[in-house]
């Protein structure tokens, strides 16, 4: 299927706090694509995932699926756009089994009958990996990563068209989140689905997704293929990312890309990495735009930058 499931123009939302302010953010993610966000805690990345979930207000436009997310009511937006949070404990009733929990959606939604329920569930149980046996448990009996697998499990009943999880493998051990990123690629295989993955950790989302967007302070400062944003690195602030990331095949110690300010406050209106950036002039204090810094022919590979060409 061609076209864009999830399409963000000029967004701006936040709290009275100031932190996790969006501040005109735009992107698009296509159908059947992975696409990663990924930033420092406190820079929007999950007030942008409650904005598109419709947990809150907005300015701009965000249509699901071509249809603008006023338009859509609580039920029809579950249809098409569930999620996966950070702590699956939490996400769960303890009072309901997993089997109960995982029905429910399907339920709200008067989708078959209690048999036909029942066979959904046992085979989406067994999709994730689990045993049936399970479905009779409650939360507290499960693991961490059996709780994330049920999560997605439930998350993928209704077959939505766009699954936003959002730091969903922090809150596990290493290994455990490895096979929780191996368990959305092999579902992806299986069910046509776009997934917006939400992180701090630029390795595994580069590890996972077919696109990236780095945010800071609430702008989208950069945004490409997975390869370009990891490899070929053009904000100032991606790169600092970057350098960030440890090189298991130098035994000596990575030596950062570019040497970065101390941070300080930063005028309004002006680039967010103002203070921090080692190439900022005078025309840093005015905001920019994104722009395709991408060769002729290549994929699209946008940055917000006065400077992109300087370094």
């Amino acid at each position: 299927m061609s076209g864009d499931i999830l399409e963000l123009k000029s967004v701006n939302a936040g709290y009275s706090d100031k932190k996790g302010v969006l501040k005109n953010v735009s992107l698009s993610i296509k159908h059947n694509e992975f696409f990663g966000l990924v930033g420092e805690s406190g820079c929007g990345k999950s007030t942008l995932s409650r904005a598109i979930l419709g947990l809150l207000p907005f300015e701009g436009s965000i249509r699901v699926n071509g249809v603008s997310l006023s338009a859509h009511n609580r039920l029809s937006l579950s249809r098409e756009v569930q999620a996966v949070f950070q702590d699956p404990l939490a996400a769960l009733n303890p009072r309901h089994t997993i089997g109960f929990s995982m029905e429910e959606p399907l339920k709200i939604h008067k989708i078959g009958t209690k048999e036909e329920r029942r066979i959904l569930v046992n085979n989406m149980i067994e999709k994730v990996g689990l045993d049936k046996s399970l479905l009779s448990r409650y939360p507290s009996e499960l693991s961490g990563g059996q709780r994330q697998r049920i999560c997605i499990g439930s998350s993928l009943m209704l077959r939505p068209k766009l699954v936003v999880a959002d730091e969903a493998t922090s809150a596990l051990d290493v290994s455990v989140g490895s096979q929780i990123l191996n368990l959305f690629q092999q579902i992806h295989s299986e069910m046509e689905f776009s997934l917006l993955f939400i992180s701090h950790n630029i390795n595994v989302v580069y590890y996972l997704c077919d696109r990236i967007a780095v945010m800071f302070k609430g702008r989208i400062v950069e945004q490409g293929t997975a390869d370009d944003i990891c490899n070929r690195p053009l904000h100032p602030y991606t790169r600092l990312l970057m350098s960030a990331v440890p090189d298991l095949d130098d035994v000596k110690p990575k030596t950062p890309l570019v040497k970065f300010k101390k941070a300080e406050d930063v005028p309004e209106g002006a680039c967010g990495f103002y203070r921090r950036c080692p190439y900022s002039t005078a025309v840093c204090a005015k905001e920019s735009a994104l722009v395709n810094a991408a060769k002729e022919g290549d994929d699209e590979h946008l940055v917000r930058c006065h400077h992109i060409y300087q370094f």
